[in-house]
């Protein structure tokens, strides 16, 4: 399939599927455990069903959404995705750049191959950043203030991961990050390099696995790729508390969400300690995989900051439609990242542009068929269920 007959995200999922060993794509694609999390997030979603209205005149659709003062021309931006030039060269400057063009946010993961100053200067009003606390409270530091000091307005701060999650497949595979093999899993890593050339390609031209260059400055010069990764791990995960949320608040001028709560307990003491905004994600479902869907928990946590803060939403999006129910169910903002990370493998930065023009269209057209001249207008009464009450038990 060429990239231009790709109509859907999951035709960029088959292609990035077909360019990908399977030592990458499968655990990236399941989640954590045997992949029940991050398969129940897309289907909760599509359960929800959207109740249109007739009649409407919605031949000038509104799709811009305004946060932190800032106008997108969507109501959705790219998330956080960790090792990233993994699965293609340079993948994180490709995103920020589809980003920037798209004029919708862009998280540059803790977990980058490419270092947040060089992203910035790539897309310098797109750019947020994920943080991930270290073990060492002083890296912690410097890292939020070089992402000051980029021009970063936006750190989101992610706190789902006390430790490693258990990703069964990668268990598997015996691959561990950047590029560990043990002896007996060469043989089924070799066939799937000479399975997908042109992946192989670009990892030799890489010159092997792609190095944490945010972390880069914190090994001695000329560090590997595994070097450098055994220094990251040596700090992420870290036992964080909300002492470290309080840290932070201190330290960073800019607007602080707080990223990775289910509960709304949570979302409350996040706003009393003075975050910006919240989101509601289970990593994806590389968590855990006996985690509630995210769309699931929407409504508490939007009831929980009582319209304080912004609530963003990540986890499950497959498609316009999904961003339009998250945000009928109380979401300011959405996040997608596989949809994106699935476009970037397929076909580097037009796939990435392919998947972001995707949801788009999809947002669009979602909009007319419902009956919605503009995001502003969503709400509740677009929600089947929502508009209808609840449904009766058959008898």
């Amino acid at each position: 399939m060429p990239l231009q007959s790709a109509v859907s995200i999951e035709d960029l999922r088959r292609l990035a599927r077909r360019r990908l060993p399977d030592f990458l794509f499968a655990p990236m694609d399941a989640g954590a455990g045997e992949g029940a999390g991050a398969a129940r997030n897309v289907r909760r979603l599509s359960e929800h069903l959207l109740l249109p209205r007739a009649l409407v005149d919605v031949g000038n659709r509104i799709t811009t959404k305004s946060i932190f003062g800032r106008e997108y021309a969507s109501p959705f931006g790219i998330s956080a995705i960790g090792y990233a030039g993994n699965f293609r060269r340079h993948a994180d400057l490709l995103l920020a750049e589809s980003a920037r063009v798209a004029n919708v946010p862009f998280i540059l993961s803790g977990a980058s191959t490419s270092a947040i100053e060089s992203v910035a200067r790539v897309a310098p009003d797109h750019v947020w950043y994920q943080l991930y606390g270290a073990n060492d409270r002083g890296l912690t530091d410097d890292m939020v203030k070089r992402a000051r000091d980029a021009g970063t307005g936006v750190l989101v701060f992610t706190v789902d991961f006390p430790v490693a999650p258990r990703v069964e497949k990668l268990m598997r595979t015996g691959v561990r990050p950047p590029g560990r093999v043990p002896l007996h899993s060469m043989p089924y890593v070799l066939w799937e390099m000479l399975k997908h050339p042109a992946w192989c390609l670009d990892f030799v031209r890489q010159g092997g696995p792609a190095k944490l260059e945010s972390w880069q400055r914190y090994a001695r010069g000329g560090a590997s790729a595994a070097a450098i990764a055994r220094i990251y791990a040596a700090q992420v995960p870290s036992a964080q508390t909300w002492h470290d949320l309080e840290h932070l608040r201190g330290i960073w001028p800019g607007k602080l969400i707080v990223k990775g709560l289910l509960h709304p307990e949570d979302a409350k003491l996040a706003l009393t300690l003075g975050a910006d905004g919240v989101t509601v994600s289970n990593h994806g479902g590389v968590k855990l995989d006996c985690l509630p869907a995210t769309i699931d928990v929407l409504d508490s946590v939007v009831s929980a900051v009582e319209g304080k803060i912004p609530v963003f939403f990540d986890g499950g999006i497959r498609c316009g439609a999904h961003v339009l129910i998250a945000l009928c169910r109380g979401a300011a903002f959405c996040f997608v990242g596989r949809a994106a990370l699935h476009g970037v493998s397929a076909a580097g930065r037009a796939g990435a542009d392919r998947a972001l023009q995707i949801l788009r269209e999809e947002i669009s057209n979602t909009l007319a068929m419902v009956g919605c001249p503009s995001i502003a207008e969503l709400g509740p009464q677009f929600i089947a269920d929502a508009a209808s009450g609840p449904r009766r038990r058959a008898r």
